[in-house]
């Protein structure tokens, strides 16, 4: 497996950023969309969750352990990803979005697919305040072009959204746990011998595709462009200065979701909805960061996208909860070409920065983030 170490330090925002944002700045700065052909994996984990409630219990050092967890699971994972030459996009909180391009990229997804299942077995039970905790996982591959999107104003958001992420999403959906689920895309590109059986939409991957040479991603140096604007104004300090401690507190999450984006590239062009997902998030930024909100990121969904707030994490001002929703209402009062609708709770969560030292987010999570 390719050797973390290999990754350049020189920018200490690098490990918050995918290597597609660096070569992006880097290359066509100006640029606000992109398209992309290769293959998508979305893997989603579950037994997070319910970890994260029962180390709740044990306060600062049940925070600390879940993050080794989720470290050590994520570094493990990653690692067999890298090999096949991904990269990551996204971290859904307890979920991975991976990039496959180059050479035989369809099977480089679905072999690195494979091994991640495997290596999430090998990890067995992880111990908890109680009964241990098995961890699962489902995967959904597409293959086909992607259109990226990298939008904003006080930090450049990378946006994954269009007909081809909603299919990556309708395959992960279709999966259950401990299934790896295909489209008819990527199973068309595979010798017959690795297919399963359709499955909703798609179809099962019955085992990985044949051997293929590494091709680490991490191999080369990314181009070298300063990231730190690609990161939240409200996390910016804290990421940077290494003093953001994981705990379990109190927090006002909310997503806003927006749809409509598969019609809007059909109907008017990638560049116009380009501008309509950059109206989007410019607008969300400027309420947040006036009410003192973090915009956490943003994470693919079926027909559009989702933008991810929290107010209380990293720090709290003490009316956590009004500044939330005034933040939200500016945003869903404006008229848009997009359909925009929110969710919002508050509740006790883990709250920390999670992922191996190379590839790292701020993140929170836990019954009430699933619940707004």
């Amino acid at each position: 497996m390719s050797p973390p170490s290999t990754v350049p330090r020189s920018d200490p925002a690098t490990p918050y950023a995918p290597r597609l944002l660096a070569d992006w700045l880097a290359e066509t700065p100006d640029a606000t969309h992109r398209d992309i052909d290769g293959t998508v994996a979305f893997v989603d984990i579950s037994g997070f969750t319910a970890l994260s409630e029962r180390l709740a219990r044990r306060g600062r050092v049940g925070a600390e352990d879940l993050a080794d967890t989720i470290g050590t699971c994520f570094e493990r994972l990653l690692a067999v990803a890298y090999d096949h030459g991904a990269s990551l996009l996204k971290f859904g909180g307890d979920a991975l979005l991976l990039l496959f391009t180059g050479d035989d990229h369809v099977a480089h997804g679905c072999r690195a697919a494979d091994r991640m299942q495997q290596a999430l077995r090998t990890m067995g039970p992880i111990a908890g305040d109680g009964r241990p905790i098995t961890l699962r996982m489902s995967i959904g591959l597409h293959t086909g072009r992607f259109h990226v999107f990298l939008v904003g104003d006080s930090h450049r958001e990378l946006v994954i959204s269009g007909p081809a992420a909603s299919e990556v999403v309708r395959m992960e959906q279709t999966a259950e746990r401990g299934e790896i689920v295909i489209s008819e895309a990527v199973a068309g590109q595979l010798p017959s011998a690795v297919l399963g059986p359709p499955k909703g939409p798609g179809r099962l991957l019955r085992r990985a595709p044949p051997h293929l040479p590494v091709r680490s991603e991490l191999a080369a140096p990314a181009l070298p462009v300063d990231l730190t604007p690609c990161l939240p104004v409200a996390l910016r300090e804290h990421l940077l200065s290494g003093a953001v401690e994981p705990e379990h507190r109190s927090v006002t999450v909310a997503f806003l979701q927006f749809t409509g984006t598969d019609q809007l590239i059909a109907d008017l062009g990638v560049a116009a909805t380009a501008a309509e997902i950059e109206r989007l998030v410019r607008d969300t930024q400027a309420a947040v960061d006036r009410h003192g909100v973090t915009l956490l990121g943003s994470d693919i969904d079926l027909n559009g996208g989702k933008l991810m707030l929290a107010a209380g994490a990293p720090v709290t001002t003490g009316a956590d909860d009004s500044q939330m929703l005034v933040a939200l209402r500016e945003v869903l009062g404006a008229e848009r070409a997009l359909t925009v609708r929110a969710g919002v709770n508050r509740g006790d969560v883990f709250a920390g920065t999670i992922g191996p030292h190379y590839r790292r987010t701020y993140t929170v999570m836990g019954d009430a983030v699933n619940l707004a």
